[in-house]
């Protein structure tokens, strides 16, 4: 069940973020790096809070989920898809395993209350890992130099992704709890 929620939310966030949000950004800022780096990059956000609320067993989903979707909506190349699906997963395996390192375990435990500095931390972490990542194996399959604008478009969509998909996440949680609290005790 984790798997097919995880991957059909993927493939959902992957659609807003080609049909909705690469399109306002086009009319924005008329720039060729948008298709290659979104300022406002959701799937990061959601490859996080995913991460952070249901830990490692949605890796899995989150790879496959970006195979799909780098194929079916971006008519990439599969091998390359494959490629940048594995350095994003990779990438958010590290961040949180960095924390693990020195004894900091934050995934998601009920009684505990949420720390999202330490989710915004791990976020920027693990975007400082997929933005070297990807870049580098851009430029290398390119036969370019290290492209520090497009590294550094990497790591900003990543970043404002995250921030916005957390007001986002909770906001739906408290329009959640305000709607259980009226089903259970106005009723």
């Amino acid at each position: 069940m984790i798997f097919l929620f995880t991957f059909f939310l993927f493939i959902l966030i992957f659609f807003i973020q080609k049909f909705c949000i690469y399109p306002l950004e086009k009319n924005i800022f008329p720039s060729a790096l948008i298709e290659q780096a979104s300022i406002l990059y959701l799937p990061h956000a959601a490859r996080i809070i995913t991460f952070y609320v249901l830990g490692p067993t949605v890796l899995i989903p989150i790879f496959l989920s970006q195979c799909f979707t780098y194929i079916v909506l971006n008519d990439s190349n599969i091998i390359n898809s494959m490629i940048l699906s594995f350095l994003s997963t990779l990438s958010i395996f590290l961040g949180f395993e960095l924390f693990r390192l020195f004894k900091k375990n934050i995934l998601f435990e009920i009684d505990k209350i949420v720390d999202w500095k330490k989710i915004i931390l791990i976020g920027f972490l693990t975007s400082i890992f997929n933005s070297n990542l990807s870049s580098a194996y851009l430029s290398f399959n390119n036969k370019s130099t290290f492209d520090i604008l497009l590294n550094f478009r990497f790591l900003l969509g990543d970043v404002l992704g995250l921030v916005f998909g957390m007001l986002i996440f909770t906001y739906l949680i408290k329009a959640y709890s305000i709607w259980i609290y009226n089903v259970r005790y106005k009723n």
